[in-house]
């Protein structure tokens, strides 16, 4: 399961998660703490829960043509970019970071 930080000005809340799931994926299921978006694009399904200022998402993905994979990725970090407020781009140096520190 992956862990998303949240920037300092971005609200984590449950409203804003579901907002943001309609938005950028459609459709989506709760099934106790979790979101649950199944089959949109490459995403097989997608589980999603918020634990306090951290989003926890983990994802099983399916094969897909390349323009296919190609909007399923950028889907999937827009939505985080929008929720988190870090791009892609930040993501991958905080990663970067932990991964060194350890």
């Amino acid at each position: 399961m992956r862990e998303y930080k949240f920037k300092r000005g971005y609200e984590a809340s449950d409203e804003r998660l579901e907002e943001l799931l309609r938005k950028h994926f459609g459709n989506f299921e709760k099934e106790g703490k979790f979101y649950i978006v199944r089959n949109f694009g490459g995403i097989e399904e997608m589980r999603a829960k918020l634990d306090g200022k951290i989003l926890l998402v983990e994802t099983r993905t399916k094969l897909v043509d390349d323009k296919t994979a190609l909007n399923t990725i950028k889907a999937y970090n827009k939505f985080l970019e929008e929720l988190t407020g870090y791009s892609a781009k930040e993501r991958q140096k905080m990663l970067k970071k932990e991964v060194e520190s350890l």
